[in-house]
């Protein structure tokens, strides 16, 4: 089980992740807003997207250490089963 230091250095990097994102997002918008041309605003989005997957990658990776540990020793069926799902949920 995660130690609540562990947790709150988790959370805090997450957070932190999508703060950026949010500032990726205004930073488009304002783009959009300025009328940037089609490239810049092609760039900026796929930087978005690849900040939202690395965000996606973060939090599947926190549940691999952590909560998928400790299921698959309680109950291994179970844990497989939720690993199915968030990896297919990871790769829409």
């Amino acid at each position: 089980m995660m130690s609540d230091d562990a947790k709150h250095a988790r959370r805090k990097k997450t957070l932190h992740r999508i703060n950026r994102i949010q500032g990726q997002l205004n930073g488009l918008k304002s783009a959009i807003e300025a009328d940037s041309e089609c490239k810049d605003l092609v760039i900026q989005a796929h930087s978005v997207e690849k900040a939202v997957k690395s965000l996606i990658l973060h939090m599947v990776g926190g549940y691999f250490e952590h909560q998928a540990q400790d299921l698959m020793q309680d109950n291994p069926d179970e844990a497989l089963e939720a690993l199915q799902r968030l990896f297919e949920l990871s790769h829409r």
